[in-house]
């Protein structure tokens, strides 16, 4: 009997040392799938997360000044007859190298929109869709000088912002 005792504990001890190791590999084996999955996920997420980065840094609020409020600046309308006062105008732009190009191209710039106003009439400039085709010339003409067309046109000009004080005729 004692030796029948002895088969018994020594199952009883295997099974439980059988039992115990797998536990035990069952815990290890969760916690690598775990991790793993983890690793995993965490590079297919953050492709993404940079890629909603990067276009949040495009979306930004960079602001490029060409005439500061207050300024007064005026531009001669088709015909020589009228004036247009511009209070203040500035640019949401798409980065700070066209913000920069803004700054260095200022006279430049400036021909261009005389050149703009040169072709318009003060009727124009009187209504909501004129003044929104006159903000369209001038993003286009701006984006053209800093060279910011084609692919490149999201890190322009991305919006204009021009406050008229006045037209005037000077007769």
């Amino acid at each position: 009997m004692p030796e029948e005792q002895n088969q018994e504990n020594g199952k009883k001890k295997g099974l439980s040392t059988m039992l115990i190791t797998i536990i035990i590999t069952a815990i290890v084996a969760a916690g690598v799938s775990f991790l793993v999955i983890m690793t995993i996920g965490s590079n297919l997420i953050s492709p993404k997360s940079q890629q909603q980065e990067q276009q949040s840094t495009v979306v930004s609020d960079i602001k490029a000044i060409l005439i500061q409020p207050g300024s007064m600046y005026t531009f001669m309308l088709k015909g020589g007859k009228s004036v247009v006062v511009i209070d203040s105008l500035s640019f949401k732009v798409g980065s700070d190298q066209c913000r920069e190009l803004i700054a260095g191209k200022k006279d430049e710039i400036l021909d261009a929109i005389q050149q703009i106003f040169l072709r318009k009439e003060s009727v124009e400039l009187g209504t909501a869709p004129g003044i929104e085709l006159l903000k369209s010339q001038v993003k286009d003409a701006v984006n053209q000088i800093t060279g910011f067309v084609g692919e490149k046109e999201k890190f322009g000009v991305v919006n204009v912002f021009m406050y008229v004080k006045a037209i005037s005729s000077v007769e």
